[in-house]
């Protein structure tokens, strides 16, 4: 039998009674997860814009609630690590377990195939965690910054590195701290971006270091809409967990919500399905502006495939350079409607939400019993000639 549905004030023994089947992922945990629900008591307006203030202050105290405690990433996303033993093991777990491995090293070498660098490329690998992702990248080619918020990550990056003999550099220092001259081919997350409190905000700040020209990637993320239209704290039972146990601040977003938010910070985005993690999205996002120089975008309107098929038959030169100027017209007026949807879409989402909120007041008003609370609404009903029944 599962445990069912567990009220926040009832998480400090929902993480013991974890811990005491052996923690998340054991048999006999996933069966006791079956059916889990959390019971919230904080409420949360959806009609809300989802990059306003007034929002992100409706989920930090959901966060409350759930981690029992306030949002401090300096102390909350510290993991306690032995640095010796996992330096000196194969791989920065120190873990023989060769599936979960095998698809990490998969997930990461596939983005770095989809994302067509130059020799001697670097980049910067943003909330580098444990390190995999920085190693394997190192052992593809790249040169790697690897940026970690913890400093025993940071201390088991660079113990790694000066063993092996990969050209990585740690640093350790939160999203919004970090500051360097250098500029990067490429800026990657891997399973960290829902870390971030405002991820369009952690986008714009580490995208200052991208080079012209370059990409930001990332992939391990979660993208759904189960529980908040827009974004939101994850309220599975993992994520549950993890919040009330470490303190990890542990959001999802919807793919729309997504899209909007590196719009937001001046990047496009584009979103291929089946390839990352547990055969989850991958994102690459180019700057706006420079997106018509590169191959990014594999889904290009009619038009312009019809104007490129044009190409592709020789056309003689002064039309191949008129179409090729149409056709950039085509991709940035493309570019600007998608932009321009994903926000109607998000402001649509918005006023459903405010009129399914104000039909659930009237319908309060239409069954009261109470003669002061609903002579306001009587009168209206009278004047619009509709019945209270």
């Amino acid at each position: 039998m599962g445990i069912g549905r567990v009220h926040t004030s009832r998480l400090d023994e929902f993480v013991a009674k974890i811990d005491g089947y052996g923690g998340l992922g054991t048999p006999d945990t996933n069966a006791l997860l079956s059916d889990f629900q959390v019971e919230l008591s904080t409420p949360v307006n959806t009609a809300l814009d989802p990059f306003s203030p007034e929002y992100f202050a409706q989920q930090e105290a959901v966060y409350r609630e759930l981690a029992g405690r306030a949002i401090d990433q300096k102390s909350g996303e510290i993991t306690p690590i032995d640095v010796a033993h996992h330096a000196a093991g194969a791989n920065p777990y120190h873990s023989n377990d060769i599936r979960f491995i095998s698809k990490q090293a998969r997930t990461i070498l596939t983005c770095m195939a989809m994302a067509d660098l130059p020799p001697g490329a670097t980049v910067l690998d943003a909330g580098c965690g444990w390190g995999l992702s920085s190693e394997m990248m190192a052992f593809a080619g790249l040169t790697v910054t690897g940026l970690d918020i913890n400093p025993m990550f940071a201390d088991l990056v660079a113990r790694r590195a000066e063993r092996l003999k990969l050209p990585i550099k740690a640093v350790c220092a939160g999203f919004d701290e970090f500051d360097t001259p250098e500029r990067y081919d490429l800026l990657f997350f891997y399973e960290c971006l829902h870390h971030s409190l405002r991820p369009w905000e952690t986008v714009a700040t580490l995208g200052r270091f991208v080079k012209p020209g370059g990409k930001v990637m990332f992939a391990g993320e979660p993208i759904q809409a189960h529980w908040w239209p827009q974004w939101g704290l994850r309220l599975d039972s993992g994520s549950v967990y993890c919040m009330r146990k470490f303190g990890w601040w542990e959001s999802g977003w919807s793919a729309d919500f997504l899209v909007a938010a590196f719009a937001r910070a001046g990047f496009h985005l584009e979103l291929h399905p089946h390839v990352g993690l547990d055969n989850g999205i991958v994102g690459v996002a180019v700057r706006h502006a420079e997106r018509a120089m590169t191959s990014v975008d594999l889904t290009v309107s009619a038009p312009v495939r019809a104007l490129e098929a044009q190409l592709a038959a020789r056309t003689p030169s002064a039309e191949v350079d008129a179409l090729r100027r149409e056709a950039e017209q085509h991709r940035r007026a493309a570019e600007m409607h998608r932009a321009e949807a994903a926000a109607y879409k998000i402001e649509v989402d918005r006023q459903a939400s405010a009129l399914n909120t104000l039909e659930q007041e009237v319908n309060k008003f239409r069954t009261s019993k109470s003669w002061r609370w609903t002579a306001p609404m009587r009168s209206l009903f009278r004047k619009l000639g509709v019945s209270k029944e």
